[in-house]
């Protein structure tokens, strides 16, 4: 393997910030024509399926990309080691990646009727069981090249397979209607299997360091990291899937669609804010050891993460109704009534996400599922309520209430933890 040039911090956050711009502006570009093309009861029959994707990008890489990462950058100067772990690690995300596709082919149907409450799109998710190994592989290779430092590599991988699966996308939409956006939807981190390839290729890399192989003690080693995953993709997007389908039982698609609109907008902001949460707290979190020194760094980056979002939660109610129009089609004006509770979830959602990467950095594995079991139940169980009461309304007050208890709760577990005691 060639000699590899380390960036500086400032072009890694330079491509990473770049590559998330791109990412965003082309993804909000992509649901404004979606959504002038299909209107809210398109875009909110989309929204189950759109959360299948991002769990089977989770689900296909066995959930041990992360592991991948670190070990990857910890074991740069130990070959041999490095090459047992990814051998292993090649094992699992094959067999979880063709697992996962033979459920697909095997179980369309019925998973066509869960998402869209008919089998009319079977095929479409036959097709996507096939696309999760083309991600399972892309994602693999970006996990190396993060361990490498690789930040440009990285970052052009990204940009590459938005851009071009934009484009695919929108021809697969011109062609086959609302089916072949679908399609064009599962393409997008498909592609990224390519120029990651690529990437990997100039750099000469060992690739005999990536045949499978078992070894019980690397996969024990790494099977924490599949527990707190698998656990991460079987609560929350679970969550949302029911409740989105008791919004359709009583309020339709339409409802759903302005939900999933308002999530979009939600996930947009708040993903320029995590980006940094793991260029900076994950390794800051891992290299502290003192509890005094942890407790510290965390309440400093509570306190600067809550400022930042507050402001951004602003801005973006203010600037709602401008929002909609710009990004959305007029089927969504009545979202405009939804921002308030939806904002102040988002504003507890983002803080508690340090106790998260403080969890994932200790490798906390209780802690981290604990927190996970309970969002899932309290998001189910306030936002179900509300459903009943208020429908979509109702669901945006369940996510605001569910939100702030978890940061409380979230705080009570790190306060045991790292709580001064006198």
């Amino acid at each position: 393997m060639s000699t590899i040039t380390k960036p500086t911090l400032t072009s890694t956050t330079l491509w990473t910030s770049t590559a998330v711009a791109i990412k965003l502006i082309i993804g909000l570009v992509v649901i404004k024509i979606f959504a002038l093309n299909f209107g809210s009861a398109g875009l909110g029959q989309a929204a189950n399926y759109m959360t299948l994707l991002t769990v089977l990008g989770v689900l296909s890489g066995a959930g041990i990309l992360n592991a991948v990462t670190k070990f990857v950058a910890e074991y740069e100067q130990d070959p041999q080691r490095l090459q047992a772990i990814l051998g292993v690690s090649s094992l699992w995300i094959m067999s979880v990646s063709a697992m996962l596709a033979l459920i697909g082919l095997l179980f369309a149907q019925p998973i066509s009727l869960f998402l869209f409450q008919t089998a009319d799109y079977s095929l479409i998710i036959q097709l996507l069981a096939l696309l999760q190994c083309l991600m399972a592989l892309g994602n693999y290779f970006i996990a190396i090249l993060k361990g490498q430092r690789q930040a440009k590599a990285c970052a052009m991988s990204s940009i590459f397979a938005n851009l071009v699966g934009a484009l695919w996308l929108l021809f697969c939409l011109w062609i086959w209607g609302y089916q072949g956006a679908l399609i064009g939807f599962a393409c997008i981190p498909a592609l990224i299997v390519v120029p990651s390839l690529i990437a990997l290729f100039k750099q000469h890399w060992h690739w005999q360091w990536l045949k499978p192989k078992f070894d019980f003690s690397i996969s024990a080693l790494l099977s924490r990291y599949m527990l707190m995953t698998l656990v991460t993709a079987c609560t929350m997007p679970v969550v949302y899937i029911l409740l989105r389908n008791q919004l359709i039982d009583s309020q339709g698609l339409s409802a759903v669609g302005l939900w999933q609109g308002l999530s979009r907008i939600s996930d947009a902001y708040l993903q320029l804010l995590t980006t940094a949460f793991s260029v900076y707290l994950l390794p800051t979190f891992a290299k502290l050891s003192e509890k005094s020194a942890i407790q510290k760094e965390a309440e400093k980056a509570l306190g600067f993460i809550f400022l930042l979002a507050l402001a951004l939660a602003l801005l973006v109610f203010f600037s709602r109704d401008y929002l909609i129009i710009l990004l959305f089609s007029p089927d969504f004006t009545p979202m405009s009534e939804l921002f308030g509770w939806q904002l102040v979830g988002d504003l507890f959602k983002v803080a508690s996400y340090v106790f998260g990467y403080l969890w994932l950095a200790k490798a906390a594995t209780g802690r981290y599922i604990c927190a996970e079991i309970v969002q899932g139940v309290l998001l189910f169980g306030l936002s179900s309520y509300g459903i009943a009461q208020q429908g979509v309304a109702g669901a945006t007050l369940g996510y605001g209430l569910c939100y702030m208890i978890y940061f409380g709760f979230c705080w009570v577990l790190f306060k045991l933890d790292y709580g001064s005691k006198k």
